[in-house]
């Protein structure tokens, strides 16, 4: 399969930057969220700006499920995350599906794309072009408990093929 092509930017401190479409099971408006690339966070997370942008509520936040184990994010103290699960994340004419994306309510937490996704690929970098690729490696996704993870990846141009 062909590789997963995003462009980027990068912030002052040289981190990669990108935006890519966010798609929850819950609302079917999608919304570009800004992550930054942290190969050194266990998880992909959202802010609960973006998921206001998405129109969550507090209210339904906080009914959320909690991961198991707390994380430390960003060089904060540990948190106790919660997620959302079968997210879709949409890289131009790519996506990504039944992915889960974790949050933390009441904390200033970024939207970090983490190594949850990234594991599951082969990636680089090409900073003269501004392009980070991502490759699919044979490695079935596992949750950190054993329990498989259905990430999908789709050509967008396939899916509308397939529902006409």
């Amino acid at each position: 399969m062909e590789s997963i092509k995003i462009e980027f930017g990068t912030s002052n401190l040289g981190r990669i930057m990108f935006y890519t479409k966010v798609l929850t099971g819950d609302f079917k408006s999608t919304k570009d969220v800004e992550f930054k690339l942290d190969s050194g966070s266990d998880f992909t997370t959202i802010s609960c700006e973006s998921l206001y942008d998405l129109g969550y509520s507090d209210e339904f936040l906080k009914k959320c499920p909690f991961h198991h184990d707390e994380a430390s994010a960003a060089g904060t103290n540990t948190m106790p995350l919660q997620y959302i699960s079968n997210v879709s994340i949409k890289f131009g004419d790519r996506e990504l599906q039944g992915c889960r994306i974790f949050f933390a309510l009441g904390t200033k937490l970024r939207s970090l794309f983490g190594t949850d996704i990234l594991k599951y690929f082969n990636w680089d970098i090409n900073y003269d072009k501004g392009i980070f690729r991502l490759t699919e490696t044979e490695v079935k996704p596992q949750l950190s408990r054993g329990e498989e993870q259905p990430i999908q990846i789709y050509s967008l141009e396939s899916l509308i093929q397939l529902k006409s």
